[in-house]
């Protein structure tokens, strides 16, 4: 498939495929709709923001309440990978995915039993179908929350197998989707199914990353960066290192993806990892640490966002701190490196060792509440804004 740079197509076959859609379309505004729709799909490949422009569009342009894109795997288990949504409260359709709600859901459910040609919608062109016949409790309870009076699907599976789910929302103030809306999404399913192959096939090429690689490579430092589907691009060589020492994670050359040892951990930290590359930071709890439990203390990784301004597009980057690996510093060291009082040390040094609130007063006999008034005190002397920015400062200076 050939673009220009507008994201429009110049390949020949276009106009024999607009005569096609118009068969089943009809002259005027069916066939412009298409058209805008394909133009926005194409244009997403290499947009910063994925398919959330295209998702955009449509909703404008099909009245829609909301939509959303999500990719899943079904063998050798049933999971969610990343996804686009808007209509949605920020965050949700990642926090779906990570959880296993979105297969509750009754679009994705259907779409997963049909396979990869599904094409229906809940009301399938009837205006006094109940659509909340033989629904789950979960569907139906957030469906009446959110005013949908009818839902449409189409499903595709991707070169790697995996199936492609978008589902669109229309609320009950609007009519249900119609058989022409119905031909229309039909005839945009190749043109998405194109799409999304030439951004998966943008995304997971290591040969745009090459430079990046290299640099990675050399470092020092446990370090990853993952590209906006969120595959591994490149990770130091401790940064693998680390994951063989404890056993907690191996990297499948083949998928290009970090298999955890903890599933719940893995659930989550793809799941942060998909909210950073959408911007969604606010759905996060903790914007940029994760936890990973070892036999000895555990491991944090941190998360940062990466814009690669010559792709205009988002990457991660996943840095391992290890205070398995950090020399225990005293007291009178923290104090050098930080403004911090003698009892303000002490509890760093709980809080460095992997220790919550709670089990640092229980350690220094303290209660949780003057645990708290030390930590508030130490961010504010060191002009830091959160907890886990205070403790990555002094794990680097202790690694």
């Amino acid at each position: 498939m050939v673009t220009d740079k507008q994201g429009h197509n110049s390949d020949p076959g276009h106009n024999r495929l607009r005569e096609t859609d118009s068969q089943w379309l009809g002259p005027g505004d069916a066939i412009d709709k298409l058209d805008n729709l394909v133009t926005s799909l194409y244009s997403c490949v290499e947009h910063k923001d994925g398919f959330d422009p295209f998702l955009c569009r449509i909703r404008e342009e099909l009245d829609l309440a909301s939509c959303c894109l999500a990719v899943i795997q079904k063998k050798p288990q049933l999971k969610g990978l990343y996804g686009w949504a808007v209509g949605y409260p920020p965050g949700v359709v990642p926090l779906m995915l990570k959880t296993g709600l979105v297969f509750k859901d009754e679009a994705i459910a259907r779409a997963l039993e049909q396979g990869p040609n599904a094409l229906f919608s809940y009301a399938d062109g009837d205006p006094d179908r109940d659509v909340f016949d033989g629904m789950s409790n979960f569907t139906r309870t957030w469906i009446r929350a959110a005013g949908i009076i009818d839902s449409a699907a189409i499903a595709f599976t991707n070169k790697y197998q995996q199936q492609v789910i978008l589902v669109f929302n229309r609320h009950k103030g609007s009519p249900i989707f119609s058989k022409q809306e119905m031909a229309l999404l039909s005839r945009l399913k190749k043109h998405a199914e194109i799409a999304l192959d030439l951004y998966e096939r943008l995304h997971r090429s290591e040969q745009i990353f090459k430079d990046l690689q290299s640099s990675i490579a050399v470092l020092r430092q446990p370090v990853a960066v993952f590209s906006p589907v969120t595959l591994l691009i490149s990770a130091s060589p401790s940064f693998l290192d680390i994951g063989r020492r404890y056993q907690v994670f191996k990297v499948n050359e083949n998928s290009k993806e970090i298999e955890f040892r903890d599933q719940a951990f893995a659930k989550s930290f793809y799941t942060q990892l998909m909210l950073f590359i959408t911007g969604e930071t606010s759905a996060l709890d903790d914007n940029d640490t994760l936890y990973l439990q070892t036999d000895a203390l555990p491991l944090r990784l941190s998360i940062t966002p990466v814009h690669n301004e010559q792709r205009n597009n988002r990457n991660v980057l996943v840095e391992i701190f290890d205070p398995n690996a950090c020399r225990t510093p005293s007291t009178a060291e923290i104090r050098k490196v930080i403004n911090a009082t003698e009892a303000e040390a002490r509890v760093c040094l709980c809080l460095l060792k992997g220790a919550s609130t709670a089990e640092a007063a229980e350690e220094l006999a303290l209660a949780v509440s003057t645990i708290r008034t030390n930590i508030k005190a130490l961010l504010q002397k060191n002009s830091f804004n959160r907890q886990v920015d205070l403790i990555t400062h002094l794990l680097r200076i202790c690694s």
